[in-house]
């Protein structure tokens, strides 16, 4: 029987790279998700059963999709990959006269009956065969997470580090002197050197104070590591999540990675307090052993079976208590994502008469995250106990042993107590160890939702590449094509564009026909698959992004606006601009009058995420905060789309005698109309191109939509005067 490891899926659309990590591993070759990653393309549209067919053939797997039934499923060859619910891969790992073990990406390793299983079983397996062209590979332990983790530690704050080791050294160490003292003061300073029982006690006092003051200097030096560590591993963290690509931030959720970001401070808090000082801990166990092997090979013999019996406790549960700390996470996650939903949409819910479904929501996966925290609780607990058993048990043993022993004439009673400090010396250390041991397998599961993050590849900074101060504003698409993953269908095909300095670009077609990709195209957040994007003449891939999309000012459908002032959203952090700037900026966009009406004025606060403003307010606080950024090309994405036709043509010419590149996407006829140029697209394709008067007389797609916007507008028209007339009678 094959045993897999349990590897978690890290977003919501990777259960086919997850899995099949997990049969390669389980096959003899480890592998990690994120290498699987460029095989797949996983981005925001998930894999499909004929894509890990492909990947795993590339890693020398012969590999097959079969239709079985529940009598079939017994013939499958394990581990195979069942695809189960709707939309998910899970691993079968054992089928059982009763059972069935499998080992879910989301939830981790599961038994379920039969007829559970096949109430979510879709009845289709994929099976696999190693060939000879598997590269089978062991994991390396320079690739244990664990120690990756320390050793970045080590290098944050050497010194603090080699401090506190230092210090737990010397109280070790004095450690020794309490067992000299202990075996001196019974066999000599009873009944033998009396007159020296004075000194004896000033040594004493000296011990003890020697030992509170080392103890005391290495609890400070590790306070003050971890205060260090606080802010550089925060600032770490959070600075490479905010360099990774859009693409990232579309298969994960914000709970998902605030979690993570907790994630960081956990594990600082297990490794300063319980592993900066494991390899200390494993030599003194080495230097404890020697010295009682010298000193009574029998007691060590005693010792060494109380340490292996340890040992055998925390091995047998060392596996299960790394999948319920990944379960317990996952579930975390999924229960803040839920909160945060119900928070962020607190207005919706509310004018929807939807709080009780929000509630219900977030409490059904509140009590999953809590039972599952529950049964790593209790597994603890178990593991636990059993070391407190032999915290109770070990003393009195080697006690029961050492009296045996002192009755017998081998030993007198000093060397005997003694050797029982010496012993419990060595069996201190050893329960450290095995606790680390423990901790390792829980810290584990926070660094794979660490390190998911700083192994993912950030945007290339290029401080040598082109750098502009100011662009002509000159765009052009050449043969451009995209697809969120690989072996999915194209979202845009061929597209050919030149938009010209100053001019103004309409995009206009129906629903999911790709308009708002193509403007993720425009600013590098998404990366063409085939075909270029120019800017004044030159590749995106030429220019530092991060000063390109300065210069690019995008305003969408729903603006994303920050807690604060209005004052604030509109400098993000600049103070280089005056209030009566601001409030110029708000003119052109017919906010003032709003301002005017508001007591606070700049200083108005608009709430979380602009929870206080209207929609056609937020939209054109965003529009003021673009131009206020002075860009050479602007991006409105249905941006005046909350707002009338009088306003959103004021607004129109005022950006229009801006003189800079505007691409316009609309649905309103009456905001593209005045384009220099409008391109229809249609499923992905550009399928009409030209002015408003030349498109109405092609009679195409633009025209219908026209019709019917006029149409429309005709028909309330003579609805809303038959309405008032028949209210005159």
């Amino acid at each position: 029987m094959t045993r897999v490891p349990v590897i978690v899926q890290m977003s919501s659309t990777e259960c086919g790279p997850s899995c099949l990590a997990m049969v390669l591993g389980g096959l003899g070759r480890a592998t990690e998700v994120r290498e699987l990653r460029a095989h797949f393309g996983v981005g925001r549209d998930g894999t499909s059963a004929r894509r890990i067919l492909e990947v795993a053939r590339e890693y020398g797997l012969a590999a097959r999709g079969l239709r079985v039934n529940q009598a079939g499923l017994a013939s499958v060859r394990l581990p195979a990959i069942a695809h189960w619910g709707e939309d998910h891969f899970t691993v079968l790992e054992k089928v059982g006269p009763r059972r069935i073990r499998m080992v879910d990406p989301g939830h981790g390793r599961r038994r379920l009956t039969h007829e559970e299983f096949f109430a979510e079983f879709s009845g289709t397996v994929l099976e696999f065969t190693p060939e000879e062209s598997l590269r089978r590979r062991r994991r390396s332990i320079r690739d244990h997470l664990a120690l990756r983790f320390l050793r970045d530690l080590v290098r944050l704050a050497p010194l603090l580090m080699v401090l506190a080791v230092a210090l737990s050294a010397v109280v070790q160490v004095l450690g020794l002197a309490s067992a000299w003292a202990t075996k001196y003061g019974v066999d000599v300073l009873v009944g033998q050197r009396a007159d020296t029982l004075s000194l004896f006690a000033v040594g004493v006092g000296a011990y003890i104070a020697t030992h509170t003051l080392a103890t005391l200097c290495r609890g400070l030096a590790l306070l003050v590591l971890q205060r260090r560590l606080d802010g550089t591993l925060g600032e770490r963290f959070m600075s490479h999540l905010m360099r990774l690509p859009y693409a990232y931030f579309q298969t994960r959720g914000a709970g998902d990675l605030m979690g993570r970001l907790s994630s960081n401070m956990a594990v600082r808090d297990m490794l300063t307090s319980q592993l900066a000082t494991l390899l200390l801990d494993t030599v003194f166990v080495l230097v404890y052993t020697a010295l009682l092997v010298a000193l009574s090979p029998a007691y060590a013999a005693v010792v060494a079976v109380l340490a292996v019996a340890q040992f055998g406790i925390v091995l047998s549960t060392i596996r299960l208590v790394h999948e319920r700390a990944q379960r317990e996470l996952a579930a975390d996650a999924k229960a803040q994502s839920s909160a945060i939903d119900a928070l962020a949409g607190a207005e919706f819910l509310k004018s929807s008469g939807l709080s009780n479904w929000a509630l219900r929501r977030w409490a059904d996966r509140f009590t999953v995250s809590v039972r599952v925290g529950f049964e790593r609780r209790r597994l603890d607990l178990v593991n636990e106990s059993a070391m407190g058993m032999f915290q109770v048990a070990a003393p009195l043993v080697l006690l029961l042993f050492g009296v045996v022993q002192v009755v017998a004439g081998r030993m007198s009673l000093g060397t005997m107590l003694g050797l029982n400090v010496v012993a419990g010396l060595l069996l201190a250390p050893v329960g450290q160890v095995m606790g680390a041991l423990r901790y390792l397998q829980t810290i584990g599961s926070h660094l794979e939702r660490i390190y998911d993050v700083l192994n993912e590849e950030p945007e290339p900074a290029r401080p040598q590449a082109h750098q502009p101060t100011e662009l002509r504003g000159e765009i052009e698409l050449r043969g451009v094509d995209f697809r969120y993953d690989l072996g999915t269908p194209l979202v845009l095909k061929n597209i050919d564009l030149r938009v010209a300095a100053g001019s103004k670009l309409a995009v206009v077609g129906s629903t999911g026909s790709g308009k708002t990709t193509l403007v993720r195209l425009l600013t590098g957040l998404l990366r063409p698959s085939a075909g270029s994007v120019l800017v004044d003449g030159r590749p995106l891939d030429d220019y530092d992004l991060e000063p390109l999309r300065r210069r690019f000012g995008v305003v969408t459908q729903f603006p994303y606006i920050f807690g604060g002032s209005i004052r604030d959203n509109l400098t993000l952090g600049r103070l280089d601009v005056s209030d009566d700037e601001l409030r110029e900026a708000l003119r052109k966009v017919q906010f003032l009058p709003d301002l005017e009406r508001m007591p606070m004025g700049l200083s108005t606060g608009v709430g979380e995420g602009g929870g206080a403003l209207s929609g056609g307010q937020r939209q054109r606080l965003a529009i003021a905060r673009a131009l206020l950024a002075r860009t050479n090309v602007l991006l409105l994405d249905e941006a005046t789309s909350h707002l009338d036709t009088l306003t959103e043509a004021a607004i129109a010419a005022e950006l229009s005698a801006l003189g800079c590149t505007r691409i316009v996407i609309a649905h309103r006829i009456s905001t593209v109309s005045d384009a220099d140029q409008i391109v229809v697209l249609h499923h992905g394709e550009i399928v009409e191109r030209g002015d408003h008067e030349e498109l109405m007389a092609l009679g195409g797609r633009y025209a219908e939509l026209a019709r019917r916007q006029t149409g429309g507008l005709t028909e309330r028209a003579a609805t809303g005067g038959q309405l008032l007339r028949q209210g005159r009678h």
